[in-house]
């Protein structure tokens, strides 16, 4: 497993954490804090793992590493490394203490200035951890009580909302609630989401692609494919930083996503007056399932056209009637069931305040059950 380089650790003395981080904690954060405190040289953090272990498929031990670098990114006192056992053939533990060890003094010798000189002292929460280091390679090991902060990676993946204040901030993301509310144009989406994220006391995204037309001066009839692609890049960026913020509480509330906008490529390239061609949409359409193979959603909430269209004079109105909008709406079932999303799924026919309800009840629920 490739690493990211580190600048190496000076000093007499350096401390040792390891483990999953699946996810990391303030239990793994008490003994982070103390190696770096009681040893001049700082501490190496070694995040290690094998293929289908207690973080698959949630945060995979590549995306662990990068978060745990990412917590660290502004701290010199604080080097990361990943193991690999899977890539390395290393047995699980603990069966795999010898090779285990033979790749971590591979790390050493490049992860300090004076790997000969320079003192080693881990800190370890598990007894059976202690024991293995001190008595079968003479090792300086501290066994760190965790009992004045009783939690664990199995209480956070059992309940993360519990649990979401323990949980360090990068790793939160892969725990998000996600909530998506969809559908086609002037159904309320933007107020809905905006009221749900107010409800919840969390974050929430609008509909990027406005910004960008009122920044570009463009209107609907004069989408061609690199507009599309900015829609697509531009909501997905919103929407990941809104998950990635301190302020999501633990459940995310989005306004449009890639399939919204897949729905919309796909109808304009079937219109002659607009400017998108069938090799633009095709563009258009494989960004889209990518990014939305990428995306989160723990559920969907697609709101059925009915009421007033709203000419707020970007919009097409060429494509505001009764028919066109039940088209769009068909059109958009049909790409979030290809996406496999459907089960996921609420469809919801009700006036505005019915909905709100009826999706407040559920994110309880969804929430309550997490």
């Amino acid at each position: 497993m490739n690493h990211t380089y580190q600048k190496p650790l000076t000093g007499q003395s350096v401390g040792i954490v390891f483990g999953s981080f699946s996810p990391l904690h303030q239990g793994h954060l008490d003994l982070i804090f103390r190696a770096k405190k009681e040893n001049d040289g700082g501490c190496i953090v070694i995040v290690c793992g094998y293929e289908g272990d207690k973080g698959e498929p949630l945060i995979p031990l590549g995306k662990r590493y990068r978060y745990t670098r990412k917590l660290f990114a502004d701290d010199d006192l604080v080097a990361v490394y990943p193991i690999n056992d899977t890539e390395l053939g290393i047995a699980e533990y603990p069966n795999g203490w010898d090779g285990w060890m033979g790749e971590f003094f591979r790390i050493w010798a490049k992860a300090v200035t004076n790997p000969d000189s320079t003192h080693r002292r881990w800190y370890v929460g598990e007894p059976d951890y202690f024991d293995g280091l001190t008595h079968r390679f003479g090792e300086e090991a501290i066994l760190v009580d965790r009992g004045e902060n009783r939690i664990s990676g199995t209480l956070i993946r059992n309940n993360p909302l519990r649990y979401w204040d323990r949980i360090a901030l990068p790793f939160r993301a892969a725990y998000s609630t996600n909530v998506l509310i969809c559908g086609t144009a002037s159904e309320g989406k933007t107020t809905m989401t905006a009221d749900l994220g107010k409800y919840f006391g969390t974050v929430y995204s609008h509909e990027w692609a406005r910004d960008y037309m009122d920044e570009q001066s463009v209107s609907d009839w004069e989408f061609d494919s690199m507009d599309f692609l900015a829609f697509l890049r531009g909501q997905y960026a919103l929407n990941r930083e809104k998950i990635e913020s301190p302020a999501n509480r633990g459940v995310f509330f989005a306004d449009t996503d890639a399939m919204v906008t897949k729905m919309y490529a796909k109808y304009y390239a079937k219109d002659d007056s607009c400017g998108l061609t069938d090799i633009e949409y095709n563009a258009i359409a494989a960004a889209a399932d990518e990014i939305t193979r990428k995306s989160k959603w723990d559920r969907i909430y697609l709101l059925c056209p009915h009421g007033k269209f709203v000419d707020d004079h970007q919009r097409y109105m060429a494509h505001s009637g009764d028919n066109e909008r039940r088209e769009l709406f068909d059109l958009l079932c049909e790409i979030i069931r290809e996406a496999g999303l459907w089960e996921k799924t609420v469809v919801l026919d009700g006036g505005y305040y019915n909905n709100f309800k009826h999706i407040v009840n559920d994110v309880k629920e969804l929430m309550a059950n997490d």
